[in-house]
């Protein structure tokens, strides 16, 4: 009963907030209005950049059927916008790392709905933070999605295998061609990897190109398949 009483005199004094709207809701992250507008990306779509495909029997846009790209498949969960650009920037910003959990389950829904066969992977990673960054940030936002997920389809995950050597500025508000040129170089695969095949995660997917210069390292050291998953995509 006293503990009951103690719970009433919480929720008075500091009531759960929606994490977008502020509205007080009861449980969860998110008030059912902002739930709801969160935006799953449909299939059929491009497997290299995701945009979207008329019918189901192709699986590449014009746009990059010519093109070559150091991934296989790119997956991405959601839309990048409210409250997806909300709860991203809590999460990744503003220490709300206990996010972690709501947002791995979204990429595991969105999987789950398009069939997606976890068996092949021999590992899962992440795309790392620099050190420096990692010591003021306290923790990598992409690796605590890709623990969750090796937990959900027990796949080893490895946080060692990509080093990021050069912390560089952010790449929030950078142009194509300056992402491009700011990641060139930057990771670092250090052992073989033996034709694996490899799920490699990351927050947000922009332009690529950070995705693209991990994947180009892994595949400099002999990794098999692989496959870009991301919780959103702009």
């Amino acid at each position: 009963m006293f503990a009951n009483y103690l719970k009433v005199i919480k929720n008075l004094l500091f009531p759960r907030l929606c994490l977008c709207c502020e509205k007080k809701i009861s449980e969860g992250h998110l008030c059912q209005k902002c739930e709801k507008k969160i935006t799953f990306l449909a299939q059929p779509r491009c497997s290299y950049c995701l945009r979207p495909l008329n019918i189901d029997s192709i699986s590449l846009c014009q746009e990059c059927y010519n093109k070559t790209y150091p991934y296989q498949r790119l997956i991405s969960a959601t839309a990048y916008k409210e409250p997806m650009l909300s709860l991203i920037h809590l999460f990744k910003y503003k220490n709300y790392d206990y996010l972690a959990g709501f947002l791995s389950s979204l990429i595991i829904k969105h999987l789950s709905e398009i069939g997606f066969n976890p068996n092949k992977y021999k590992l899962i990673t992440s795309v790392p933070l620099h050190k420096d960054k990692l010591k003021i940030r306290g923790y990598n936002q992409s690796g605590l999605l890709s623990k969750l997920l090796s937990n959900h389809f027990k796949i080893p995950f490895k946080d060692d295998i990509i080093e990021n050597t050069n912390i560089r500025p952010s790449q929030t508000k950078l142009p194509r061609e300056k992402r491009e040129k700011n990641t060139e170089g930057i990771f670092v695969v250090k052992e073989n990897l033996e034709n694996k095949s490899i799920i490699l995660v990351d927050d947000i997917f922009t332009t690529g190109s950070t995705v693209s210069a991990c994947a180009k390292a892994l595949k400099e050291k002999c990794a098999g398949n692989v496959t870009v998953i991301t919780l959103s995509k702009t």
